[in-house]
């Protein structure tokens, strides 16, 4: 059988944002195509201070057959069987057990200040021996993570030693934006862009309890997000060296040119240049037949000038030292954009 897996709609007023709306209900038109009954919603359904759910209740409404089963998030911690109702519509504000074709799923809602392990263990027994599935709402304290930049701190955090010590077939965690997968560990990741950070295509995730297999499923979104953010070092090929990158970065989209018009960008210029003038109109080029995040356009607030030879070429030499460097940037390190722009701070004594 079957399971579909989301989390962090982030709901509101459809009027302010409806490619949210239609990104769930895009969820609900594919998993009915494919004869899946059951959606399962890891958390922030809807937005903080939300209250009016009638929109939502009419959406479900058209998709009678699919189940859905709903934890709370940190943004909608008060949301119950109370305030949303509807013959298809379960929300659980305990942790709870459930089998569905034999699986056993634990659901654990969004608690503040609780610790996820803390609550596995109070249903230890149902789960003990069984090949069982966690779905819970906060962040996965395990190595390298995805930090969340529009929420710091830790929200109800699940340990590596928890992942040992219970040792679920498969979890699958809201909260985090960014979708990732890690062995069985898997953020859902928001199935609509929220905002401009929130970029490229998006998923939702399909379980099946026979063989324990995840998959991807593309979300067809109104809005594509990207944000594309490009160091200029001054050199006297600068210009042709960002129009490459421009292409390339457009290619790492991996979108169809029907796509195109979904797309809302933004694009800035940071650095040095030798021809700030010419950085721009190579932007507005490049860029020329997409649509601009708030129509924008390309930023270079943060692109100087430089036409110190002997400056110039030490930032060249210093870029080539950085690209050989035996470094995984991201994760816990500095991004290699980072890493650069110090560079050339110290070089140009800003």
């Amino acid at each position: 059988m079957k399971i579909a897996v989301t989390a962090d709609v982030h709901l509101g007023i459809r009027d302010d944002h409806p490619e949210r709306y239609s990104a769930l209900e895009n969820i609900f038109e594919q998993i009915e195509a494919e004869n899946i009954k059951t959606l399962l919603i890891a958390g922030d359904l809807f937005d903080k201070g939300f209250r009016n759910y009638s929109e939502f209740e009419r959406l479900c409404r058209k998709y009678p057959d699919v189940q859905l089963h709903i934890i709370p998030g940190n943004h909608d911690p008060d949301i119950s069987g109370k305030s949303i109702v509807g013959e298809n519509i379960h929300i659980y504000t305990a942790p709870t057990t459930m089998v569905i074709d034999s699986a056993t799923f634990l659901l654990i809602p969004y608690e503040e200040n609780a610790k996820m392990g803390e609550k596995i263990a109070e249903a230890e027994k149902e789960i003990k021996g069984k090949q069982w599935v966690l779905v819970a709402h906060g962040d996965y304290c395990g190595g390298s993570r995805e930090l969340n930049p529009l929420e710091p701190g830790t929200y109800m955090p699940l340990s590596r030693k928890d992942i040992k010590r219970f040792n679920p077939r498969t979890v699958f965690l809201g909260h985090i934006h960014k979708a990732s997968s890690q062995n069985n560990l898997h953020y859902v990741g928001s199935p609509c862009g929220l905002d401009i950070n929130e970029t490229g295509k998006r998923r939702f995730l399909v379980y099946d309890t026979a063989n324990g297999r995840v998959v991807d499923r593309a979300v067809l979104t109104d809005v594509l997000y990207f944000n594309e953010s490009f160091v200029i070092v001054p050199l006297a090929d600068e210009v042709s060296l960002l129009k490459q990158e421009i292409e390339r970065r457009i290619e790492s989209w991996h979108i169809d040119h029907s796509d195109h018009p979904k797309v809302r960008v933004r694009v800035e210029a940071k650095g040095y240049a030798t021809d700030r003038s010419a950085i721009l109109t190579a932007l507005d080029q490049g860029f020329e037949g997409f649509r601009y995040y708030k129509d924008e356009g390309p930023r270079i607030d943060s692109l100087s000038i430089s036409s110190d030879r002997q400056r110039n070429a030490i930032a060249e030499r210093a870029i080539k030292l950085i690209d050989e460097l035996d470094w995984n940037f991201g994760g816990n390190e500095p991004k290699r954009e980072q890493t650069v722009i110090v560079a050339l701070s110290v070089i140009y004594g800003d």
